[in-house]
């Protein structure tokens, strides 16, 4: 007889709503459920186990589709019965957007796409020769988001320091600029950014649903003003145009692009830090001060505590997986940042030293993230930066009555606050 469904790990709660360490135990106890997958009441199919969340992932297997992981969570038909989501939804997305990276079907126009934005000479492609430049690309973001969030008073000592906003505005401020978005633009990105990520993973209703319409509508006009340029700039927009991509593509493809890294990188430093900062001993913090060590850390905090938690894939019809794990036809929600903890695969995943299988944070296969090395390189940043501003900080109580981080499927992050 299996367990009570009331006593699944994530039945009533999402990661994002949890600290870092009861975010440990409920995805530990995860890996003992008796099932090898859930149904959620979203109607979403939970699946953890790491062979299953990259097979699904990879979406390669006959009847796994892509085709719907930009799709909101609550329905096209739930927003159109919202009144105050029917005016940005036609003056901003009617025709609809166009499937351009995560949920292009047509595997040779995917390949095109990707290639423009992380083959060996993709615009997000970083290499060898190219990484010292973009390090101290990403330092100016770094010293102009902690200016932003402490008034240029980030570098005095005792001064609180809101990470969670300052990785936001740090994480818009890398993901625009790479982008082409004008910098006046900026600071609008981690709104737009929220508005997408809140469509895929929450279920939202009413102004909350409306407002986020809103900014997602915004998000693609303003796509389709960056990618006319400035005459004679060489930039993403350039690239997408030489590439021969169809417009509708190519606007798609900067929206979805901007959308994905700021939750990413963001939410990723907020849990990182929330672990790092939490543990007496202080040991992985102390590695970011070395070259040779912080890589190492910032690859466990990728595996452990990614901003973006699982990602969605569809079945087109009952089908069974490599494992032997059976699926019925609807839409998959891959937890991949539990498959990262699946002990079957990485066995002591919580040591730093331990060996294991590749983590599935940036996906899998063909469907892996364009975005991966500039991410990879951002969090490092932001966190080896604020290292040598403060070595010593440590965690404070935010000011004020406790906030409750919202219910999402998704994406995760925390309310860190440090002096």
């Amino acid at each position: 007889m299996g367990w009570p469904v009331n006593e699944f790990p994530f039945l009533a709660v999402t990661a994002n709503e949890l600290p870092f360490r009861e975010r440990d135990r409920r995805y530990a106890e995860l890996h003992e459920w008796p099932e090898a997958t859930f149904r959620h009441r979203s109607g979403l199919q939970l699946i953890w186990r790491y062979d299953d969340v990259r097979e699904v992932l990879e979406a390669v297997s006959d009847g796994i589709s892509n085709s719907n992981s930009l799709d909101p969570l609550v329905g096209f038909p739930r927003i159109m019965a919202t009144p105050g989501a029917i005016p940005p939804f036609l003056r901003h997305l009617v025709p609809l957007p166009a499937k351009a990276t995560a949920n292009l079907t047509d595997h040779d126009l995917h390949k095109r796409v990707w290639n423009t934005m992380a083959g060996p000479d993709g615009h997000f492609t970083i290499g060898a020769g190219e990484r010292a430049d973009v390090v101290r690309e990403l330092g100016r973001h770094f010293d102009a988001a902690i200016d932003a969030v402490t008034a240029g008073n980030g570098k005095r000592a005792g001064v609180a320091l809101d990470v969670t906003a300052a990785s936001i505005a740090y994480a818009a401020r890398v993901t625009g600029s790479r982008v082409g978005l004008p910098q006046a633009d900026w600071s609008k990105v981690a709104t737009w950014s929220g508005a997408q990520s809140g469509l895929l993973g929450r279920d939202m209703r009413s102004r909350h649903l409306a407002g986020a319409v809103e900014a997602l509508g915004q998000l693609f006009t303003v796509s389709s003003a960056a990618l006319r340029g400035s005459p004679g700039a060489d930039g993403f927009h350039t690239r997408l145009l030489d590439a021969g991509l169809p417009r509708r593509i190519a606007i798609s493809t900067m929206a979805n692009c901007l959308a994905a890294g700021v939750h990413t990188v963001s939410g990723s430093i907020q849990q990182g830090l929330d672990r790092l900062l939490s543990d007496p001993g202080r040991s992985w913090w102390s590695m970011l001060g070395e070259p040779t060590t912080a890589p190492s850390v910032i690859g466990k905090i990728l595996q452990l505590d990614p901003g973006l938690v699982a990602w969605k894939r569809r079945a087109q019809r009952p089908l069974t997986l490599k494992s032997g794990t059976t699926l019925h036809k609807g839409p998959i929600l891959a937890m991949f940042a539990a498959a990262n903890r699946d002990p079957r695969a990485f066995p002591n995943c919580l040591d730093l030293g331990a060996s294991g299988k590749l983590p599935l944070t940036f996906g899998f296969g063909r469907h892996v993230c364009p975005g991966k090395s500039l991410a990879t390189v951002a969090i490092e940043v932001f966190l080896t930066r604020l290292y040598e501003l403060a070595p010593e900080a440590r965690l404070v109580t935010p000011d004020g009555t406790e906030t409750s981080r919202p219910r999402d499927l998704l994406f995760s992050g925390a309310d860190v606050v440090v002096a």
